[in-house]
């Protein structure tokens, strides 16, 4: 029983860190034209990539929270959806060099492993902080 629910909650990791990722990123984007073109102004460009980063960074924390242990393995399950969702993108006709389009996507991926990673140092923190406390 206890080998099904860690799968279920990995499972639902990644889940949940795509649903966070797929939210932040709609939303902020649509102020930007919901779709950043390589032709767009400087400053929607740095927007653009701060809403990436941090809707990677939140997607990633998101994983590594509901699955409850290996952080980063759980924030890079989330790729498996990022693929799949760029595998989309790229699929459809752009009138936008498909690096760009695979510039944005890594952005996101490697946000969304840091999001992972800055769970496990959080978490790390917290348990030496407690470790030290005196009782």
């Amino acid at each position: 029983m206890q080998r099904l629910i860690a799968l279920l909650r990995s499972i639902a990791a990644a889940v949940c860190g795509y649903a966070v990722i797929f939210f932040g990123t709609s939303v902020g984007f649509k102020p930007l034209g919901t779709i950043v073109r390589l032709d767009a102004p400087l400053r929607t460009h740095i927007l653009a990539t701060l809403v990436a980063v941090s809707s990677g960074l939140a997607g990633g924390a998101m994983a590594a929270w509901v699955a409850g242990r290996a952080p980063v393995r759980h924030a890079a399950a989330v790729l498996l959806f990022l693929v799949l969702d760029t595998a989309v993108v790229l699929s459809r006709p752009s009138s936008q060099p498909r690096w760009f389009e695979l510039l944005g996507s890594a952005t996101l991926m490697l946000a969304t492993i840091a999001g992972g990673i800055a769970y496990r140092r959080l978490v790390q923190r917290r348990r030496a902080a407690r470790a030290s406390k005196p009782r």
